[in-house]
């Protein structure tokens, strides 16, 4: 093999292993939340909980920033799409107490 053809080998190798490693907060700029919920959700594409709009991406939901805290958007989350198995507010992970409080007003 020439040169030239591992240097292509080695850029396309490259390309799959950073579009296999991109998050759903890649996938959406501007995305302050993120959430996974805990069963598949026949809900809508976008969402509409409180003052926040979340939009699905693959199976998770993303959301821009909203004028409430992140517990507060996390449990109207719930209410409207189903128990959460994770939440992320601006990159930060709920802990297991912060998620099961979140969960108390899932539909």
């Amino acid at each position: 093999m020439n040169k030239f053809a591992s240097l292509l080998v080695a850029a396309a190798t490259s390309a799959l292993l950073i579009g296999a490693t991109s998050t759903a907060a890649f996938a959406a700029p501007g995305a302050a939340y993120r959430l996974t919920p805990v069963a598949a959700v026949a809900a809508a594409d976008t969402v509409v909980a409180n003052d926040t709009l979340w939009k699905k991406v693959g199976v998770n939901y993303v959301a821009k920033p909203s004028g409430s805290r992140p517990a507060i958007v996390c449990a109207q989350a719930a209410k409207k799409i189903g128990k959460i198995e994770a939440f992320e507010a601006n990159g930060q992970a709920f802990d297991a107490e912060a998620l099961a409080k979140c969960n108390e007003k899932a539909r």
